[in-house]
């Protein structure tokens, strides 16, 4: 029996005790598949104890002398059959979960008491709300299933609730599942009531690790296999006079096991004060009677979903909140590894557009992720332009968070059948059949000879701890602690000694590219402007590159409206901000931003002043060219005018749209001051980029230019405008693809990516150990490739083949990268049977392909995917999601 306290009062929390607690459903389900096409897809199987059964199943474990309850221990599934029966989930004491990398759990079912204080006017289970507003919509949905939320159990901190009406247990979600987008923009604050409520049913919002109990971790270590073997070992030889060799067995191996304990425990010990967090957070609380709001300082353990709570600066966030309004600036480092600030904005934009298709959209965690605060982020400032405070509304708490899902992950680490654990069990197996082959011909000998029983028994027996090296679990554990404490000295840590046996067992390991091969900085290297060609009547004859800019001071600005414009692109397309008076954000954004000896100014710098003030962030010229008169002619009116002009020229940032790896693109519509329009600056991949702008604009030699800069290395960005004759309220409402079309190519901006100083050297390291190495980026083909060059990934006598495939084309295309009209000689892809024939497999050569290509193959040509991941070393132009695919894919190759 479990007691969980709550704010002072006591809920009890019990197993089911009878079939009557529910009434059976008119059709029996005892099985069912929860979580199905993910990665904690299980199958649910329900029992019920049945008192025959547990009787005869104890008689069997004191026949056995307890080895039979040892064998329930390794296998728990064994143990639930034994002395249950099968039962209805509705009504199941017991659940017995197999997931899908074979593994078994049994968990218990427990409930809520419905009839607990019934008369208490507190007890939120008895509670109807009064003076429900017209915001309830979801509210009524809600307040049934909560009702319905009585029986659960607890499987890897998620807790699985069952729902009469579906007749099944499904994952407790927090409040942003099955709503739409428009739920966010009419939410009203949770009353005292109905925290209570949403309290029970979701528990504390605590990730807090307790430590396991000395006692259970010597259980689970001494209680493996071959530790039971040694004992019984031990006893044989103690019995047989071996006292000397048992007792330094013995001694060895309680060592071992106290080192083992000690090193699991300090570590579990450094993971829980890593995770474990506590703050202050101001909830507002919605008063029913008086129809007003009160805030409320409360410990964030006690956080629900639903609560709406005041997002401050300097803080840390202990769950997963929707922004309501406002702007803040974050740190996600703890989730993502990146320590670039990341800018989240109220959801949604078009939050006051009733008739906005957005509104209707279905809420999701990944595709409307730049709304969202992650548990474990840091807040670093709050901006809110209006009267009023930077607020959010809490969708998840506790394990079901991103912080949450990231300490499960660490907790309960996806398995992996690694041959070192196959090749173990296939040695003990091979050892115990020699072992019974040496038992019996000792048996049958020792009889021949007429030897007293006890010596047959004895010696017979022996024969056991002869094959099987009873002093192997101690030379492995004193192994494992060496290597821990070689790795603590690196400040690596592990909670699970035994992974690292595995690590021996690596022989492939994929990097990014940028950031991880090469320096975390770029260097501007140049920008190539768009340059027009002009007849005397002032008509364009032709669109071309110019030439290489290494200084913004050589653009030509004052003749050219696309060198003014590219200047403006580059000046003015990120997410920079300023924290405490310092310029952050992207390094590469603060490279261009340099380069075009641009400031950015914001006029409201602290919090306070930031809830009055209604600027956009302004970006400027650090030494703007007034008194310089404008230029006659075509260009009369335009922003090279606006520059040169006796106005101030600033650009203000009316709207940002954040890079998006699926979209290969960032955005911002900006007003520059005077002029009468909004402009939407483009900057991105150059593919995407040509993709989207208007044709007349792309020089005729685009992909040969491209292809020059990439083959060297160079990280390459392309910039683009267009011209906007919205208002200002469409501006904020407008979805981005509806605007994201048609633009004018400016230019190409190149990027010199150098390669770390030590990347060479870590992959001669791991050639030498005969690891494979691969690269998995999301820049360019051409760029990845010469980048795999530089660093010896792909030796230079290699030849590198890329594979291209369609939707449209149902056969891949293999040709020599960055060599045109060859026939690949290396192998061939025969249609008829969707196999990869290699004809050459002396000559040595590597697979390159694009993420489009990937995942064309992934889905039609599995045989090829397979070949594929062998022998491929460049996967350009990733997606995030294309990436965990290919590692995945490569884990299941083994």
């Amino acid at each position: 029996m479990t007691n969980h306290q709550d704010n002072g009062k006591s809920f009890e929390l019990h197993q089911i005790g009878s079939s009557n607690d529910m009434p059976q459903s008119s059709g029996i389900r005892s099985y069912q598949i929860v979580n199905d096409g993910t990665d904690d897809q299980f199958v649910l199987y329900g029992y019920n104890r049945s008192i025959a059964r547990t009787i005869i199943t104890w008689i069997f474990i004191f026949l056995t002398v307890g080895f039979l309850r040892l064998v329930f221990y390794w296998k728990p599934h064994w143990f639930v059959r034994c002395y249950c029966t099968r039962a209805d989930l509705a009504v199941a004491q017991y659940v017995l979960l197999k997931d899908r990398y074979q593994q078994w759990y049994v968990e218990t079912v427990l409930k809520v008491d419905p009839n607990l204080n019934p008369n208490d006017p507190n007890d939120s289970r008895n509670f109807t709300p009064a003076n429900r507003s017209r915001y309830d919509h979801f509210s009524d949905q809600q307040q049934t299933d909560d009702r319905a939320v009585h029986r659960y159990f607890v499987n890897k901190r998620w807790h699985y609730v069952w729902h009469e009406a579906e007749y099944k247990f499904t994952k407790l979600l927090g409040v942003e599942n099955n709503v739409k987008c428009d739920y966010f923009s009419q939410i009203r604050p949770l009353t005292v009531e109905e925290r209570a409520q949403k309290k029970i049913i979701y528990g504390e919002n605590s990730i807090g690790l307790r430590l396991t109990p000395i006692f259970r971790l010597l259980i689970q270590e001494v209680l493996s296999p071959f530790y039971i073997f040694q004992l019984f070992s031990c006893i044989l030889w103690f019995a047989d006079e071996y006292v000397t060799y048992a007792s330094c067995i013995v001694f060895i191996t309680v060592v071992s096991v106290i080192l083992t304990l000690r090193e699991v425990r300090k570590n579990e010990r450094a993971l829980r004060d890593t995770v474990h967090q506590s703050e202050v957070n101001t909830v507002i609380i919605y008063n029913p009677e008086t129809h007003e709001e009160e805030q409320r300082d409360i410990i964030s353990e006690d956080l629900v979903p639903g609560d709406v709570i005041v997002i401050r600066s300097s803080s840390m966030m202990q769950c997963d909140a929707v922004l309501l309004n406002g702007n803040v600036i974050v740190n996600e480092s703890m989730l993502t590894g990146e320590s670039i600030p990341v800018t989240k904005v109220q959801i949604p934009y078009y939050q006051s557009s009733a008739d906005h298709p957005g509104l209707d959209e279905p809420f999701s965690i990944s595709e409307h992720n730049r709304f969202i605060l992650f548990s474990g982020t840091s807040v670093i400032q709050t901006r809110y332009y209006g009267a009023g405070e930077v607020r959010g509304v809490v969708i998840r708490t506790a394990f079901n968070t991103a912080k949450g899902e990231l300490i499960r992950s660490i907790l309960y680490p996806k398995p992996v059948d690694f041959k070192f654990n196959t090749d173990t069990y296939k040695y003990v197996g091979g050892m115990a059949i020699i072992a019974l082959g040496g038992m019996i011909f000792s048996l049958v000998m020792r009889i021949i000879r007429g030897e007293p029983p006890g010596v047959i028994i004895k010696r017979t027996i022996d024969v056991t701890t002869i094959a099987v090296p009873p002093a192997l679990p101690a030379a492995l554990s004193a192994g494992l602690v060496y290597a821990q404490n070689r790795l603590k000295k690196m400040n690596i840590f592990c909670i699970s000694p035994r992974s690292i046996n595995i690590c021996g067992s690596v022989n492939t390991v994929v990097f990014d590219k940028t950031g991880t091969l090469t320096e975390d900085g770029l260097d501007l290297q140049c920008v190539v402007p768009i340059t027009h060609s002009y007849d005397a009547s002032n008509t364009m004859e032709k669109i071309e590159f110019g030439s290489q800019t290494t200084e913004v001071t050589d653009l030509n600005w004052r003749d050219e409206e696309t060198h003014s414009m590219i200047i403006v692109c580059m000046a003015a397309c990120h997410t920079l901000t300023r924290i405490n008076g310092e310029l952050a954000g992207d390094p590469l954004d603060l490279k261009m931003l340099s380069f075009t000896q641009y400031e950015l100014y914001e006029p409201a710098e602290n919090e306070q002043a930031n809830f009055d003030m209604l600027f956009p962030t302004i970006v400027r010229p650090i030494n703007s060219p007034n008194n310089i008169a404008p230029p006659p002619g075509r260009l009369s009116g335009s922003v090279s005018s606006l520059i040169a002009g006796n106005i101030p020229f600033e650009i203000g940032i009316v709207r940002q749209l954040p890079f998006s790896s699926s979209l290969q693109r960032t955005s911002v519509i900006v007003r520059i001051l005077a002029k009468d329009s909004f402009d939407l600056l483009t900057k991105g991949s150059p593919e995407k980029i040509a993709e989207l702008s208007r044709p007349e604009t792309i020089p005729k030699n685009f992909n040969e230019v491209l292809s020059t800069y990439a083959k060297q290395g160079y990280r390459v960005l392309a910039m683009a405008y267009k011209p906007l004759e919205l208002n200002y309220v469409k501006i904020q409402r407008i979805e981005r693809e509806k605007i994201e079309h048609s633009l004018i190519f400016l230019g190409l901006v190149i990027m010199e990516n150098r390669l770390k100083p030590q990347t060479e050297g870590v992959l001669k390291v791991l050639s030498n150990a005969n690891i494979r190495t691969i690269m998995c980026t999301g820049d360019n083909m051409l760029t990845a490739l010469s980048v795999a060059r530089d660093c010896d990934m792909i030796p230079d006598d290699a030849k590198i083949i890329a594979i291209e495939a369609t939707e449209s084309d149902d056969t891949p295309t293999f040709t020599y990268a960055q060599v045109y009209n060859r026939r690949v000689k290396e192998v061939r892809y025969d249609q008829s049977s969707h196999r990869l024939i290699e004809l050459d497999r002396r000559t040595p050569y590597h697979f390159a392909i694009s993420g489009k290509s990937f995942q064309v193959v992934r889905e039609k040509h599995p045989e090829l995917l397979r070949r594929l991941c062998v022998r491929g070393t460049v996967f350009a132009r990733m997606l995030p999601e294309q990436k965990q695919q290919l590692i995945e894919t490569l884990q299941e190759l083994g």
